[in-house]
């Protein structure tokens, strides 16, 4: 669908019909009449939120002074109104990275003439969504709607979503900063920010985005619930500094949709495994789009207007670099929501928070069958919700769409049995014995390359990291495990699959800790050869110009050349050696050294 922005606005059954929020941004000229530079959304009475790419100067890469803000979608006035707009303090974002960043809020000189009702909305899963964008293209003065559906996540680090349009014209400038609302239920769920040459897909920054760069801003102007609830959020250093632990590799798996993940997933924690709990909320940190402590940057604050605004932008912080080494890099953005129901009950008056985030994931699932949200389900057994009415909830989530992770600690509750019973497949036991086999396999591979590894790097390096041997150990319980299989069918009670979780997850942190003394071993073998290499050219260089037995260069070469060949070296000391050797070769290849 396609046509003038002014033909949707007539009526008043929803906020998103008052025409206030759609405003159009243009350079700020004495005259009036600049340039349109693109779109914003005005929130409350004096807010526009819009990308910082629309009002930078491409010529100077400037910040401007001032923006000029109208209001050409009101009726019934005489002339477009318009505001003047500066950019508020610690609220710009420039583009940075791989389609990271670039948002901007604007304030208004006085207020609007009238005040916007609109919010941006949180959304579980942005898959399949049908949303109307409202631009301001070249020769449309009231502006124009275009159709299209979310597709998924996008960009670097999925900050953004894709949307694929289906209207003719397509994407094109004045578009920019466009509003973004979800056909059917009216919800505004971000802002346009760029789109491929040929305007069929753009991608939009979503609520969740916006909010973690602008936290005072959500709190007036984005509602939904939050994926992770506050009481489970791991600070960004926290995270960061986490070692990898096995069941992360399970729930990023999980996350992400691998072909070797369940659409419901069960995962036992010890009561007393604190550092497993720690683990677990890290990962899902990790997930949450708003959160993703990987990714998080604290917003530029304003810089004085005229100076360079910074057109790289910030730059990403360190990262997760043991977990992402590790292979537990879990999409930003795939968990939907987290139900945490330790103490309290699915349908408790006393925690709102619980009862809004069932209720929009059931709205959602009811709306959106295109959907799977992520849902993971903490500590179910210990909710004070009956066993068999969570489960029954539970598997009427699951039928409708939803993903689950059930988060549990005790196998002999009367939860661990009702959701073996009626969430799990008849063989979930027998094919999750098969997964960790698999891990086994995985392990054992891994082991035989690091020993390989640690063959030709002892003779040469001091104090390598031995390979460990523990794939036999795990081959061994599998074979404990099968013979615990209720035939015909292969089903397990609670007690066998709290089994094989611990098991997978002992397996998985194995792995983890041979992937990472394989990944040691060959940094040292690498530098190893490449100092060698670095020398023999050296020598090489020498030779050329018939220097190699030169007296200044005979010492060095051969103390470099016994502490890579002669045994075992600190690393450290022979790059010292062949550096030191290198320096005297710079010297004497040098025309005038060489004369």
């Amino acid at each position: 669908m396609e046509g003038d922005a002014r033909t949707r606005d007539g009526g008043v059954d929803s906020p998103m019909d008052h025409a206030s929020w759609r405003v159009r941004l243009r350079r700020w000229a004495a005259s009036g009449s600049g340039d349109v530079l693109g779109a914003g959304v005005l929130f409350g009475t004096d807010r526009v939120l819009t990308c910082a790419h629309v009002i930078l100067d491409p010529e100077t890469g400037l910040r401007p002074e001032r923006v000029q803000v109208e209001f050409p979608a009101l009726q019934g006035l005489p002339r477009t109104p318009r505001r003047t707009a500066t950019v508020a303090a610690g609220h710009w974002v420039p583009p940075f990275g791989k389609a990271q960043g670039d948002l901007a809020v604007l304030v208004l000189d006085e207020a609007a003439p009238v005040p916007s009702p609109v919010t941006l909305h949180r959304t579980l899963d942005y898959r399949g969504a049908p949303v109307l964008i409202d631009g301001f293209p070249e020769y449309r003065s009231g502006g124009q709607w275009l159709t299209g559906a979310c597709m998924g996540p996008g960009g670097e680090g999925d900050e953004r979503v894709q949307i694929d349009v289906t209207a003719p014209g397509g994407l094109r400038g004045g578009f920019s900063g466009a509003g973004v609302r979800e056909e059917g239920t009216d919800r505004l769920l971000g802002i346009v920010a760029q789109a491929d040459e040929s305007g069929t897909h753009g991608y939009m920054i979503p609520a969740a985005t916006v909010a973690k760069y602008f936290r005072r801003f959500a709190e007036r102007y984005v509602t939904g619930p939050h994926a992770v609830p506050g009481h489970r959020v791991v600070s960004a250093e926290a995270a960061r500094a986490a070692r990898p632990h096995g069941l992360q590799r399970t729930v990023t798996r999980w996350l992400n949709g691998d072909a070797d993940a369940w659409d419901t997933e069960i995962l036992f924690i010890a009561e007393k495994d604190e550092r497993a709990r720690q683990a677990l909320y890290v990962v899902l940190n990790m997930a949450d789009r708003e959160l993703s402590p990987q990714l998080a940057v604290t917003p530029m604050e304003l810089a004085t207007p005229g100076e360079p605004a910074s057109p790289g932008g910030p730059p990403p912080p360190a990262g997760t670099p043991l977990l992402s080494r590790a292979g537990i890099s879990p999409r930003v953005g795939s968990i939907g929501l987290v139900l945490d129901l330790e103490g309290v009950a699915l349908d408790d008056p006393g925690v709102p928070e619980l009862r809004e985030a069932l209720a929009v994931l059931r709205h959602e699932l009811r709306h959106a069958p295109r959907r799977h949200p992520a849902v993971a389900v903490l500590f179910a057994d210990r909710s004070e919700t009956e066993p068999a009415t969570a489960v029954r909830i539970l598997r009427e989530l699951a039928t409708s769409g939803a993903r689950l992770l059930l988060v549990v600690r005790d196998s002999a509750h009367g939860f661990s049995y009702a959701a073996a019973e009626h969430l799990l497949p008849v063989d979930h036991a027998q094919h999750w014995l098969q997964r960790i086999g698999t891990r086994v396999d995985a392990l054992a591979d891994t082991e035989r390359r690091a020993r390989r590894l640690f063959q030709r790097v002892e003779p040469h390096v001091v104090d390598p990291p031995a390979a460990t041997s523990l794939a036999a150990r795990a081959a061994l319980w599998t074979v404990q495990l099968s013979t615990e299989l209720r035939p015909p069918a292969g089903r397990g009670g609670p007690r066998l699959l709290e089994k094989l979780s611990h098991a997978e997850q002992a397996v998985d942190t194995y792995l983890l800790r041979a992937t990472g003394i394989e990944y040691e071993l060959r940094g040292m073998l690498d530098d190893h050869l490449r100092l060698r290499a670095l020398l023999r050219d050296h020598q090489a260089r020498l030779a050329r110009r018939g220097l190699a037995e030169h007296p200044e260069a005979v010492g060095p070469y051969r103390e470099a050349q016994r502490l890579l060949m002669a045994g075992p070296c600190p690393l450290a000391d022979a790059e010292r050696a062949v550096e030191a050797f290198a320096r005297v070769v710079r010297r004497l290849a040098e025309p005038d050294g060489a004369a």
